[in-house]
């Protein structure tokens, strides 16, 4: 019988380590002996214009485990329609996630394993957390809080839980957690020549084939949004004059990342930029891929 996934209460928030370098710190909240952290209650949050009855954190879960990827989810608002009919500034003095203007410093995370959990303050509230213990830290991202905010899969996909119409018209739209965000490969060439394909997908996801070591797959969160704040930061790329010259057998090194139309992807030769090949090893390094 396979183990239910532990459930981890996690609290993130920016911290500096005398570096001048920003990191996010995960810190672990750890309940009392006698409190079941399934049963703590959640409170629709009252900016939606709808009215919905108290539930559970573990009722939310079950809800996210039953639904996921359907539109029938009655936990959440029906629409945005009347959260947007408040005016913006008094939006941007919400307590929810949802506003893109809200000021956050830190946040709650609720995880039961790597693809299901909860995120406070999105359209709820919990409530009980009183009490409880700190538990081990750890630096986890590189990178300021609204970074981490904005790029963080646990964040984003939490934002409108795949439904287009729960996405705020001044956020991202609504995307898939399925969706390719990272590539980076290398076509094969002669025999004895190494090559390799990594995907990495929107939920943190990887998928990395190499010669030398097959297939693995896995799933880190943190280690992709470190990424993705690297390539928010990449010059935009120019469009080539001239498509590169044929080259009999010649392997071909090429990184996708996120602009603003979807995917960039990059030939990784002479002429590639240099923050962008510095991106790519950072992207190699990450995955343990070598070029």
């Amino acid at each position: 019988m396979t183990a239910a996934p532990t459930l981890r209460f996690e609290r993130y928030r920016e911290v500096h380590r005398g570096d001048a370098r920003p990191v996010i710190e995960r810190c672990e909240l750890v309940p009392p002996q006698d409190v079941d952290p399934l049963s703590l209650k959640l409170s629709f949050l009252p900016h939606f214009g709808e009215t919905k009855p108290d539930t559970t954190l573990g009722a939310f879960l079950e809800e996210q485990e039953a639904h996921a990827g359907s539109a029938q989810r009655a936990l959440f608002p029906a629409n945005l329609e009347g959260y947007l009919s408040h005016p913006a500034e008094e939006r941007r003095q919400f307590r929810t996630l949802v506003e893109p203007q809200s000021q956050y410093t830190d946040l709650l995370v609720v995880r039961r394993g790597d693809v299901r959990w909860y995120v406070d303050e999105v359209f709820y509230r919990i409530e009980g957390l009183s009490g409880w213990a700190p538990g081990a830290c750890a630096d986890v991202v590189e990178g300021r809080f609204e970074d981490f905010r904005r790029f963080s899969p646990l964040v984003q996909l939490r934002l409108h839980e795949g439904l287009p119409w729960l996405a705020h018209p001044e956020a991202a739209p609504a995307r898939s957690a399925d969706d390719h965000v990272l590539e980076l490969s290398k076509s094969p060439g002669l025999p004895n020549t190494r090559s390799f394909s990594l995907t990495v997908f929107r939920d943190g996801r990887f998928l990395r084939r190499s010669t030398l070591e097959g297939v693995q797959s896995g799933a880190d969160v943190h280690r992709l949004t470190t990424l993705l704040i690297a390539a928010s930061r990449l010059a935009p790329i120019k469009a080539s004059p001239m498509p590169p010259g044929f080259a009999h057998d010649a392997q071909t090194l090429s990184v996708s990342f996120p602009v603003a139309r979807g995917l960039e992807r990059v030939t990784l030769d002479e002429g590639a930029p240099a923050d962008v090949m510095a991106f790519a090893r950072q992207v190699a390094a990450a995955y343990a891929l070598e070029f």
